[in-house]
């Protein structure tokens, strides 16, 4: 794809996610549906401003999500490694009670993270320890509207410190062996994408 298509897909990214906000503020009921279209574009405008052709990071990136999808699956029917919690409907079709597209997202978030702590830090580790406490501070935005946007819901409201500790522990274990691979992507989009959904609900947070 010619890089000036990439650049329009990000600008429209760009106006999806600054509509929704206000939108989600408004009329969320109308809004709310978009949801999981909203992640898969924004996964679709980081794969394309990755390295497709290598092939390795296309792997990389499906097999963090299929790890993902399977520590989520093991998560909701257990409760032993977030807690109890529960998917509502506002993130689309599941599969075994979890939405397909959440591990798609944690996956590209994942990669983002390690990709623009990457340029800051030079030690592996480092890097992946960075990067996780990053996606898990992701998370802990994202969980303040969860339950209001139908995403999913602790059982007693709140999540346990848990939580927290086995999100970066997720994101830790299952980039490790992807790690000189993830770090081949684009910096910039990466940054992008990190800073519209932790803006996006943010702005949710305050205002909802």
């Amino acid at each position: 794809m010619k890089e000036t298509y990439k650049s329009y897909f990000l600008y429209f990214l760009i106006l999806v996610y600054v509509s929704g906000s206000i939108g989600f503020v408004v009329n969320p009921s109308f809004f709310s549906p978009f949801t999981p279209y909203t992640l898969l574009l924004t996964c679709f405008v980081f794969l394309i401003h990755s390295p497709l052709a290598d092939k390795k990071f296309l792997v990389a990136f499906f097999s963090i999500a299929f790890l993902g999808f399977i520590i989520e699956v093991i998560g909701v029917k257990t409760g032993l490694i977030f807690g109890r919690y529960s998917y509502g409907n506002g993130l689309g079709y599941k599969l075994l009670n979890v939405p397909l597209v959440i591990s798609i997202n944690w996956a590209m978030l994942i990669c983002a993270g390690i990709i623009v702590v990457s340029r800051i830090f030079a030690n592996k580790i480092t890097v992946l320890i960075v990067a996780a406490l990053l996606v898990t501070l992701i998370d802990l935005v994202i969980e303040q509207v969860a339950p209001k946007l139908d995403f999913w819901q602790f059982e007693g409201g709140l999540p346990s410190l848990n939580n927290y500790l086995s999100w970066i522990g997720v994101a830790f274990f299952t980039s490790y062996f992807f790690y000189p691979t993830i770090i081949k992507g684009n910096r910039n989009v990466s940054f992008i994408i990190l800073m519209l959904q932790i803006i996006f609900f943010t702005f949710l947070f305050i205002f909802i």
